[in-house]
């Protein structure tokens, strides 16, 4: 009877199409991958594997194998979680994160990982969401905390969290109190999220106006200086109050009231719906946690 290796070995070629790819996948030598193959389809005197083309495709015996395996694979998943202790995940994770989250609450979820799972590792690449989703798709990260949720059939995701884009000005600029409008606004630079994100898209959109003047849209990938240059007077920043919260409290900026409507940011929790994504489910579910709590904790203080 095949064993869970051998079955997660399949899985991993006909998902990637590539006996390499599964090989980097399961840290072994592509001779040994297709070795298991050959194994596995020796007992069941199939072929399972259509190798006569450039990508490696499950032939309709393989499909059929697919869908008992990964259910297998699953389940034992599954019975992982219910049953092992939470130290028994281990090794390393790699984590795509989106700035806004390293900006809020990541600190806490590192420090709640560190605590449920001891022996897991976290290697953290903060990026832009479309560059995360790229990244995800082609198994260079186990799991991502981006814009999402991702149109994908190889992708799972949780929804996580949600920051309502507020204009953020220094009190230097001299806005009234009242409602501003968005031929006010548009008399300075607008300072957002990196170009092709959906907050840069949002804003490039709000503005395109023919009545409005020529905007000036400034765009950065690292969201430090989008705050620095705001709190600089040197224009209005498009994000996520929750990362200006100290320079919020400390007056260098303002929330400018208006009736201008910004699409908020929605993120999600997304990994591959791969059979061995136990760590990333439950990180995943960590995270959900957190930031409902970190949530709580800004509608408070709010």
């Amino acid at each position: 009877m095949a064993d869970f290796r051998t079955l997660e070995t399949f899985v991993w070629v006909a998902t990637l199409g590539s006996f390499r790819g599964a090989a980097v996948k399961l840290n072994t030598t592509q001779p040994a991958i297709s070795q298991r193959i050959a194994q596995l389809e020796a007992e069941f005197g199939v072929r399972l594997l259509d190798r006569e083309t450039r990508a490696v495709n499950p032939t309709a015996k393989g499909r059929e194998l697919l869908v008992y395996a990964d259910k297998l694979l699953r389940l034992r998943a599954e019975m992982r979680i219910a049953i092992a202790e939470p130290d028994s995940i281990r090794g390393v994770l790699r984590l795509g994160v989106a700035e806004t989250i390293v900006h809020t609450w990541l600190p806490r979820l590192i420090e709640q990982v560190s605590i449920v799972h001891p022996k897991l590792s976290l290697e953290i690449d903060v990026d832009i969401s479309p560059n995360l989703r790229d990244r995800l798709v082609t198994q260079q990260i186990d799991l991502a905390f981006l814009l999402g949720p991702l149109s994908n059939p190889t992708i799972q995701n949780q929804p996580l969290c949600r920051f309502p884009i507020v204009f953020l000005a220094s009190p230097r600029l001299q806005f009234p109190e009242g409602p501003i409008s968005i031929e006010a606004l548009a008399e300075h630079p607008i300072l957002t999220f990196a170009r092709g994100t959906q907050p840069y898209i949002a804003m490039r959109d709000l503005f395109r106006r023919s009545d409005l003047p020529a905007l000036r849209l400034h765009a950065s990938a690292a969201l430090s200086p989008v705050v620095r240059m705001a709190v600089d007077g040197l224009g209005i920043a498009a994000v996520p109050a929750a990362i200006a919260s100290e320079e919020i409290r400390s007056g260098r900026l303002r929330v400018l009231p208006t009736r201008v409507s910004v699409p908020e940011l929605v993120f999600t929790a997304s990994w591959p719906a791969s059979p061995d994504g136990l760590a990333a489910q439950s990180v995943g579910a960590i995270a959900v946690s957190v930031a409902a709590e970190a949530e709580g904790l800004r509608t408070a203080q709010e």
